[in-house]
């Protein structure tokens, strides 16, 4: 793991370096918090249950968000460095495939995860001012596993398949585009939810999360595979 651990610095450090990278992570949360907050603020005369229902309306936003965050930053993890011509001593290492994709996937995540669950505590403590008190029933616990136990492998599943895409382009803006795909199995749940075709149970929570990290395993082994070092280093220059 030293080597994971070496690579998801990097990252960091990278990151920390690209102004539009750094924007768009910062401001894609403060922004959802915002328009979160205004919805409980204008429904505040609502009767409780009322308010409650706004309220899991809002929770949405919050299990979405670590999906989104980290795609700015997956999207340039292996196109942007060519471009920058930062990869190819880092091909040169030696470094695993498995390993290389693994600290990059955490790079990304770890972040997106911690401004997420920033944003929600942030959202809750503005919620409580403003209603006195969060509804009963809102923050149950199918709902506290989707945001800090289900996210997380969601926002895994995202970044492996950006940087699939990342690594089979040779432009970062289309890198993005197509990375958008992923978010699509953190929507499902989400039109589940809101449609109310099941219960948000703890039996839904767990058969999605099945699902998720089935998926994380395939998408990484998958990502490796296509991975071909000695075709970067040749077909880009």
């Amino acid at each position: 793991m030293p080597r994971v651990k070496a690579i998801l610095l990097k990252e960091w450090a990278e990151a920390i370096r690209i102004k539009m990278v750094l924007f768009s992570v910062a401001f894609l949360p403060l922004f959802m918090t915002g328009f979160a907050t205004y919805l409980v603020w204008q429904g505040k005369a609502l009767p409780e249950e009322a308010r409650a229902a706004l309220l899991n309306t809002s929770l949405m936003y919050f299990f979405i968000l670590p999906v989104v965050i980290p795609l700015s930053i997956a999207a340039y993890s292996i196109v942007g460095e060519k471009e920058q011509g930062t990869l190819e001593p880092l091909l040169a290492t030696p470094i695993r495939d498995w390993e290389l994709f693994l600290g990059k996937a955490l790079g990304p995540v770890v972040p997106g995860l911690i401004l997420s669950w920033g944003a929600f505590g942030l959202f809750l403590l503005a919620a409580k001012v403003i209603l006195g008190a969060i509804p009963k029933g809102v923050l149950s616990l199918p709902w506290l596993l989707s945001i800090f136990a289900l996210a997380p492998f969601l926002a895994l599943f995202a970044v492996f398949v950006t940087m699939i895409v990342s690594s089979r382009t040779t432009d970062v803006r289309a890198a993005y585009q197509f990375s958008s795909l992923a978010v699509l199995p953190a929507l499902i749940p989400l039109l589940v939810y809101i449609g109310r075709l099941t219960a948000v149970n703890l039996t839904f929570v767990g058969i999605e999360a099945g699902i998720v990290v089935s998926l994380n395993v395939a998408t990484l082994y998958i990502a490796v595979k296509l991975f071909r070092r000695e075709e970067i280093l040749t077909r880009w220059k």
